[in-house]
């Protein structure tokens, strides 16, 4: 547990922190995907020597279970998670968010006026849409991104218009492939078939497979299934401009798009320059394989993609990573684990999910069941719920 002498508490109104001399302080600001794993998993590092203080006013979002909303299948309650929770694995939380950050001294300002020290600071902020990333962008009806209270303003609104028979149906196109691309434009057809009414979806993507790391059997199932519920697949292509409620190509092909699900033109929201990490016109910093920012070792970053790279790293990925690299910073590091070998699954929302590891896939009701099972033990685990 912690030692409440050694770190601001809120609960207790304690003015500015000071770390304990004999135990490493770890600031986690953010409540992204990444951090609700290490959340999870506090009490290890606690064992290890590292005191845990998790910065957000947010709660977290579970995200295996973004696409199930969409389609349908959960509410947004039954996604968010409460940041609080983490004090239930031996840490400490803090509902405020950080307006200053003085990284040679190692301190972080709150909105609330209260100064943290920290020996180790992890940054996980989700990201937000970017303006600039393809001209005319904002010209759409609707843009949303990915986030569980951005995704569930899409499905109020697609739901009001399904509701209605006399309503015309927006054209939904999902700009980014891979996996995230594929299970939400996949919910957006089983949201439709809920209501029984064809609901118009585009999935553009800039690989030749929907899913890249999946064998090509697989992929091709995948996309036969998926057109033949009415998906339109443009694949090896991007966006260049939107223009008169159409995206246009790279090829000039024009795809209808009234609501634009955004899933890889992304960048940090405005909270992460108060860090002062240099980094491309994207907003990525340069970080090693263990997500070390290399401007400051003291500091990781989650981000979905590294600077030069277009490959969107897996969230299980860069969870389990992250967690490996900070366990590594205690007294006893524990070797790091990779998420090559795990089955990743998908919610295809129709009863019938895939999952591959390598050249190995399976797919169908069974598989379905199990990633239920796995995902509310994950949530439990959480929510230490006995």
């Amino acid at each position: 547990m912690l030692d409440s002498s050694s770190i601001f508490c809120p609960d207790r109104g304690m003015s500015d922190a000071t770390p304990s001399p004999h135990r490493q302080q770890l600031l986690l600001v953010g409540n992204g995907d990444a951090h609700l794993h290490v959340a999870s998993h506090a009490h290890q590092l606690a064992q290890a020597g590292i005191d845990v203080t998790l910065i957000t006013p947010q709660p977290f979002a579970f995200a295996d279970w973004l696409g199930g909303m969409l389609g349908g299948e959960w509410q947004l309650d039954d996604v968010h998670l409460p940041a609080s929770r983490i004090t239930a694995h031996g840490a400490t939380h803090v509902a405020a968010s950080v307006v200053a950050a003085d990284r040679s001294n190692r301190r972080v300002t709150l909105d609330n006026g209260q100064r943290l020290d920290y020996d180790w600071l992890s940054i996980d902020l989700p990201p937000v849409v970017d303006a600039q990333a393809i001209p005319g962008f904002y010209t759409a009806q609707g843009i949303y991104g990915a986030s569980a209270d951005s995704l569930w303003a899409l499905r109020q609104q697609l739901e009001s218009e399904l509701a209605d028979p006399a309503r015309r149906l927006s054209n939904v196109a999902v700009l980014g492939g891979g996996a995230l691309g594929v299970e939400l434009a996949a919910n957006l057809l089983a949201l439709g078939e809920r209501y029984g009414r064809p609901l118009p979806v585009a999935l553009i993507g800039n690989e030749r497979q929907p899913l890249p790391d999946a064998c090509r059997r697989a992929n091709r199932w995948l996309t036969r299934r998926l057109q033949r519920r009415g998906l339109r697949l443009e694949l090896v292509a991007t966006a260049a401009r939107y223009e008169r409620d159409s995206l246009i190509l790279d090829d000039g092909t024009a795809v209808d798009a009234d609501l634009l699900l955004v899933v890889e033109a992304l960048r940090p929201p405005p909270a992460f320059d108060v860090f002062g990490l240099a980094h491309d016109a994207q907003g990525r910093v340069e970080v090693d394989p263990r997500q070390r920012c290399r401007e400051d070792p003291r500091v990781f970053v989650n981000q979905p993609s590294a600077p030069g790279k277009t490959t969107r790293r897996a969230t299980r990925e860069r969870a389990t990573g992250l967690l490996s690299a900070l366990l590594a910073l205690g007294d006893a590091p524990t070797p790091a684990r990779t998420h090559d070998s795990h089955w990743k699954a998908l919610n295809l929302g129709d009863l019938r999910d895939i999952a591959w590891r390598g050249s190995l896939w399976c797919r169908g009701r069974w598989v379905r069941r199990l990633k239920h099972r796995r995902d509310r033990r994950e949530v439990a685990r959480y929510l230490d719920d006995t």
